[in-house]
């Protein structure tokens, strides 16, 4: 199968997580995608370790995966002239620098659609494009507080806690591509530039919409609930006999089903378990009724018995157990990708399968400036033009060699 997005060219001018999540999404498509680097540094997640694999960032080599790296100095001339000519061939921009650094550069929306009138660019943000924290810096953590992800996490009375994966990157990451694969129509339908914009922001605050309804409904303002669903009971984790049971029956009928299979018929008439409304008024006593049972005796077997019976449930599976767990393994979800000094390489595939494919390519994480020299040639660059595309001349080097 032709992948979605070959032949298209990608100028990844991102960093963190965000946008480098995006750029690996469009790659895993496909697409040919250029990561402009920091010469000497790199992008700041090279150095998020510990965890590292064989000296690497581990983070670093989940999210950059499908991509080639050229470590240039965008702020001298021949580092510009670079970004110019690679926009100029590019289908598609990424960005994630400080809402107008890029405009000052001359390597914004308008500036690039004038030497590229069918380019699709997509600026992604902390706080957005507009507004009085247009240029306010911010990272996952600091969104997930900002946009009120942080108050309904974590145990009713105790601190906030940040939820476990970076959701608001992670997130962005999504909107972005999505955002990016409708202009692409568009600008195949119209042949006119397209700007895409999403924000950090933007998606922390898309992931609190029902939470939101429920305020403009009635004025609720949520709260933490650990790991219980804030609108149905029951709808959390059970301790059995040695762990944790997560338990979804939202409904009547999964109520009832439940309230037979571990052997507690009597809950399924009493008049403060009759409704869902009701189980949620007095879920405390009724999470302790369940609980008693269960810890009778253990969560397999507990686990086991409801689903033969239909009832939604799941034994807390920490990573460990995620990667090798069958129906992980039966969805080829874990994939060897191809590394040369890692032969155990094995990253988590694209989540999304295309007439059974899913990533259609297996290229590891670039080094810090593997490809700059055959990228510049490319576009026409001579040896003294390439160094001092890096940052320097190569008379400079050698004295300092």
């Amino acid at each position: 199968m032709t992948a979605p997005l070959e032949g298209m060219l990608v100028l990844d001018l991102t960093r963190n997580l965000a946008g480098p999540f995006c750029t690996m999404i469009l790659g895993d498509l496909g697409a040919r995608v250029i990561k402009v680097e920091r010469p000497g540094t790199g992008d700041d997640t090279r150095d998020w370790q510990p965890p590292s694999w064989a000296g690497r960032s581990s983070l670093f080599v989940a999210t950059n995966r499908n991509k080639e790296s050229i470590a240039i100095d965008i702020d001298t001339p021949d580092g510009a002239e670079a970004i110019r000519r690679l926009a100029a061939k590019a289908d598609i921009v990424v960005e994630s620098f400080r809402g107008g650094s890029l405009e000052k550069k001359g390597f914004g929306f308008d500036d690039l659609k004038q030497i590229n009138p069918r380019l699709v660019y997509c600026s992604l943000s902390a706080f957005g494009a507009r507004g009085p924290h247009r240029d306010r810096p911010g990272y996952d953590a600091l969104i997930q507080a900002y946009s009120g992800i942080m108050s309904i996490t974590g145990e009713p009375g105790r601190s906030a806690v940040r939820v476990g994966p970076s959701i608001i990157d992670m997130g962005s990451a999504h909107w972005a591509a999505i955002g990016i694969l409708a202009a692409l129509r568009i600008r195949d339908q119209t042949g006119e530039a397209q700007h895409v914009e999403t924000s950090l922001l933007e998606t922390g605050v898309a992931w609190m919409s029902y939470f939101a309804a429920g305020y403009f409904a009635d004025g609720s303002v949520a709260g933490p609930s650990g790991t219980r669903h804030s609108v149905m009971a029951p709808y959390e984790d059970f301790a059995a006999s040695d762990g944790l049971l997560y338990i979804a029956a939202p409904n009547q009928s999964l109520f009832v089903s439940l309230c037979r299979v571990i052997g507690k018929p009597e809950l399924i008439d009493d008049p403060r378990f009759s409704s869902n409304p009701m189980r949620l008024t007095n879920r405390d006593a009724l999470h302790n009724l369940i609980e008693d049972r269960l810890r009778q005796d253990d969560c397999t077997t507990w686990e086991n018995l409801m689903l033969e019976h239909g009832i939604p449930c799941s034994r807390l599976q920490t990573i460990d157990e995620v990667v090798k767990d069958p129906q992980v393994v039966a969805l080829d979800l874990i994939r060897n990708f191809n590394h040369p000094d890692i032969p155990d390489y094995r990253l988590v595939d694209h989540p999304i399968s295309y007439n059974g494919n899913r990533a259609f390519r297996l290229d590891p994480a670039p080094e810090l400036g593997q490809h700059t020299d055959a990228v510049l040639r490319s576009l026409g660059f001579d040896d003294d033009a390439i160094e001092a595309a890096r940052g320097g001349t190569r008379a400079a080097r050698t004295a300092a060699d």
